[in-house]
């Protein structure tokens, strides 16, 4: 087992896990022996750019700091300015290509699978749950008053039998999972959560064009339905806007409100999840605002 051996998607984290829980759940398993603040140091400076490491003030910190970081009972709290300079130099790639080799080396994923699935927590990847959830993790402290919700909701999943889901052609269904996989953390908070607003910053934005220009460019072409074509290209050029109108040190002009990109990508997110609204497709789920005033010009 591997890497994407899991069928799940993840959920909300960063609001009820701390730094040392999440340490102390991989430490029995990746650190092949390794000392505490060794492991510590490992964690940070694979989730982290390399060459923000020497800056990294939660790196430089005396042992007795970090140790008391990761105390089981009662850990301090790490420094706010620590964790946002942490969650802004997130390197994904890095982290859960490290936490691969670790989780293989130590024939661990059935066990952090487990960690993970007794935490409430589900997810499609371990690895990536592991990257995300962390993530998560030092977003909540660098920003622990950013969790108001936005008044724009998605609709409660419900599982729904002889869906159009059902309808596509498998190779579509499989495609459309994968695509589940990569963007569907990323629009659950653009959608549901103020946190956005700080969350996104260039990482999120870079993230997106990567996801598009290094995969997803030439995926799309590949679903038969020219509908779920268009819907795919339609939710990331919303992203990529969403992205513009939240960032300060944009040279281009919004293409419309920030309520309205989020409506308009919940509402893509209907599209894009048959299997589980389309019994209530479209007004149930969105009752008066179904398209209200949502039209985008599309440039990827």
């Amino acid at each position: 087992m591997g890497c994407g051996g899991s069928k799940r998607k993840r959920t909300e984290v960063g609001d009820f896990m701390i730094f040392s829980e999440y340490f102390h759940a991989l430490y029995p398993y990746l650190s092949d022996g390794e000392k505490q603040l060794d492991f510590f140091d490992a964690v940070i400076g694979h989730f982290i750019d390399e060459e923000a490491q020497e800056a990294c003030e939660l790196l430089k910190c005396k042992p007795d700091t970090k140790r008391r970081y990761i105390k089981e009972t009662d850990p301090n709290k790490i420094k706010p300015e620590y964790a946002k300079y942490v969650h802004s130099k997130h390197n994904s790639d890095s982290y859960i290509n490290w936490i691969n080799d670790k989780m293989y080396a130590a024939d661990a994923y059935d066990k952090i699978d487990e960690w993970l699935t007794n935490s409430g927590i589900e997810f499609n990847d371990v690895c990536v749950a592991c990257d995300t959830l962390l993530a998560d993790i030092f977003f909540a402290i660098a920003y622990p008053n950013a969790g108001g919700g936005s008044e724009v909701k998605i609709p409660e999943k419900t599982a729904v039998e002889n869906t159009d889901s059902q309808q596509l052609a498998q190779s579509d269904q499989d495609l459309l999972k994968e695509f589940h996989v990569d963007f569907d953390s990323v629009l659950e908070k653009c959608i549901a959560s103020d946190q956005a607003e700080v969350w996104f910053t260039s990482t999120l934005a870079a993230k997106i064009d990567k996801l598009y220009n290094e995969k997803w460019k030439d995926r799309i072409p590949e679903f038969s339905d020219l509908g779920l074509q268009a819907d795919i290209l339609s939710t990331i050029a919303t992203l990529r806007d969403f992205c513009n109108a939240l960032d300060p040190d944009s040279s281009s002009s919004p293409v419309t409100s920030v309520r309205r990109l989020r409506i308009k990508l919940r509402d893509n997110y209907v599209k894009i999840h048959p299997e589980n609204y389309a019994d209530m497709f479209p007004y149930d789920a969105f009752i008066d605002d179904w398209n209200d005033g949502n039209d985008f010009d599309m440039e990827l």
